[in-house]
């Protein structure tokens, strides 16, 4: 049984290596957090000057896929050669590539170069939790990882403030620049002072793996994008696509049970724990990215609001993921529960996506910084204590190994909910586009216009759109069209918030069924058997009435 000490994590003074090494994991935590939030907000008046409203979508996938690939290749490399060099190479490929992606001159450069940016991101993100378990034992994680999860909700809450801002004065390419001092000051951190880490675990890389998982998980993505908007989903070429990667899926599996090292580590998941965290993982991570990336273009696309003011919704939503971060770590710490904060976070996530399903072009503004709160502080302790509940479900060897695993499933839910929203947000859109009232009478350059998507969140197209429909239908005309854009796009992204709804409350019943048992206090020694232990005498009594199950069939 593990003692209920509520003075454990939260009492001891970290050795000052240790503290420098912790500062350079949240150095890592900004750089990679102020990425993806910064971009977010820019993404509409990208695919506006780019002309790529249709690559909206992969402009987010191609640099989850590459980076859900490279989450189990540097876990495993960091396994086996050590966390810090692992980190360090993904701190430079992260940076190059956005610095490139600043310079690109089509939608398609773009999605090569988030793509290669994917893989410097997988790095840091398999190697900065599982550095954590390096630095500290499974209850400490409770209360430090509250900390990295601060510094990822602080820069995450800023964020959209500095990308909206910056893409309204200096323009969208300055929020890939952005990312260099954050850079500069991680890498130098992590060189000096954060541990190796490394173990003596043999085995091979499995690079066919890696390569069988983005044969199989492209076409999946290619089809669910293609599907329903420009092919019909019983088209002969989504049909092919969807058979290929069934096809490669099952070659992936078949090769990963043979595998000495899988890139996949099937018989991890043997494991109750870290199946039921995977699996909250994988449904949860689609909401998580569709509210980072489609929030913004709900604010600029269907509100007709500037970057900024997408940046002022986004923002909310990540102050309620970095403070319920933090409570739901600050108790994990202090009495080695957890279970009820999982269930909560749950339901409170559910409730949040039902709300985005109702949001309109005539929702009011603060009902839509509520529902961006509410999303955030249900999804913050679910993506966090999901982590550390796996972490002490497994030997302390496997640490990198089943960290990068929870993040593969968050990253493949992100990945392929965020085309399939895609795909379903586009056909919402071009059915609308198309019936526009009076836009068969237009000339050709007012029609190009109203019926594209691009002119939504394009400020100079949208006043010669306003421009050429008042000269040609009349001022009455403008509000009438237009606005049936608006509410075309508006209906597309509630109908991908009603699936994040959808998908967050499978999440409430995977999460019911993990234990209801304590994390331990001392460094984990192997299984869950040994990690998680029946929950304190002090546990509350709804909890102490339920069955205490160690692990889960």
């Amino acid at each position: 049984m593990v003692p209920a000490d509520d003075n454990v994590g939260a009492s001891k003074r970290l050795p000052l290596e240790t503290r420098l090494a912790f500062g350079g994991i949240l150095a890592v935590l900004a750089l990679a957090s102020t990425n993806m939030t910064v971009i977010g907000t820019a993404l509409p008046r990208v695919i506006a000057e780019l002309e790529g409203f249709e690559l909206y979508a992969w402009a987010f996938t191609a640099f989850t896929l590459t980076s859900t690939v490279s989450l189990p290749v540097f876990g495993r490399l960091g396994d086996r050669y050590g966390r810090k060099p692992m980190l360090l190479i993904g701190i430079v490929v992260f940076t190059l590539a956005s610095i490139a992606a600043g310079f690109s001159q089509t939608m398609l450069q773009l999605v090569a170069l988030r793509g290669l940016q994917g893989i410097g991101g997988g790095a840091l993100m398999a190697m900065t939790w599982a550095v954590l378990g390096d630095l500290f034992t499974p209850r400490e994680r409770g209360a430090y990882q509250g900390i990295p999860s601060g510094v990822f909700g602080v820069s995450s809450v800023i964020g959209p403030l500095i990308g909206g801002l910056i893409t309204d004065t200096l323009g969208w390419r300055w929020v890939f620049f952005i990312v260099v001092p954050f850079a500069f000051a991680s890498f130098e951190l992590v060189r000096r002072f954060v541990p190796s880490g490394a173990t003596s675990e043999e085995g091979r890389i499995d690079v066919a793996g890696a390569l069988l998982l983005v044969l199989a998980v492209a076409p999946l993505l290619l089809a669910l994008s293609l599907g329903g908007a420009s092919h019909g989903w019983a088209s002969p070429t989504v049909v092919a696509l969807l058979a290929a990667s069934l096809a490669l899926g099952i070659v992936l599996f078949a090769h990963e049970r043979r595998a000495s090292s899988p890139i996949v580590p099937l018989d991890l998941y043997r494991d109750p724990i870290v199946r039921l965290t995977s699996l909250g993982s994988l449904l949860l991570g689609a909401g998580l990215f569709a509210s980072v990336f489609y929030l913004p273009l709900y604010v600029q696309g269907a509100l007709g609001g500037s970057a900024s003011a997408s940046g002022l919704v986004l923002s909310p939503l990540m102050l309620g993921f970095v403070t319920t971060t933090s409570l739901s770590g600050w108790y994990a710490s202090r009495t080695g529960r957890y279970w009820g904060w999982l269930v909560a976070s749950a339901m409170v996530t559910t409730l949040g996506f039902a709300g985005a399903a109702t949001l309109s072009t005539t929702t009011p503004a603060p009902l839509v910084v509520m529902i961006s709160i509410t999303i955030g502080s249900g999804l913050g302790p679910l993506m966090s204590l999901f982590v550390v509940v796996a972490q002490a479900a497994v030997p302390g060897g496997q640490l990198g190994t089943v960290t990068s695993a929870n993040q593969f499933a968050r990253q493949m839910g992100g990945t392929i909910g965020v085309a399939a929203f895609g795909a379903v947000i586009a056909a919402r859109l071009r059915s609308g586009l198309g019936d526009l009232p009076g836009a068969h009478v237009l000339s050709p350059e007012a029609q190009a216009l109203v019926t594209s998507p691009n002119t939504l969140t394009d400020p100079a197209r949208l006043a010669r759109a306003h421009e050429l429909v008042t000269r040609e239908l009349g001022a009455g005309s403008v509000a009438t069209v237009i606005g049936a854009a608006r509410d075309a796009l508006a209906s597309g992204l509630a109908w991908s918030f009603a699936l994040s709804a959808l998908l967050a409350a499978l999440a409430l019943l995977v999460t019911w069924r993990l234990p209801r048992a304590t994390l331990p206090d001392t460094p984990v020694g192997g299984g869950t058997q040994d990690a998680l232990g029946p929950p304190p005498a002090s546990a509350d009594p709804d909890l102490e009435a339920a069955p205490t199950r160690r692990a889960i069939s």
